[in-house]
């Protein structure tokens, strides 16, 4: 931040700008350890979730939780 502002890319001439954003900041809380959460079965099987993930044959097979094996729509 304490560098002088580009005008011109180093190596290519190009016109730069200066953008700034926000930090990402990853925690307990965040939306990327939520996400990991969501997507690990086990964890989601502790937590008293069922989690249900459609097969090619157009069944839904059982991968966390309590409940049937299998649902189908027939």
């Amino acid at each position: 931040m304490s560098e002088p502002i580009l005008t011109q890319h180093p190596e290519t001439g190009e016109p730069v700008r200066r953008v700034i954003t926000a930090a990402n900041i990853s925690g307990k809380w965040s939306d990327a350890e939520a996400k990991r959460t969501l997507n690990d079965d086990k964890r989601l099987g502790e937590l008293g979730f069922t989690k249900y993930v459609k097969s090619s044959s157009g069944k839904y097979e059982k991968r966390a939780g309590d409940g049937p094996d299998l649902i189908s729509a027939d």
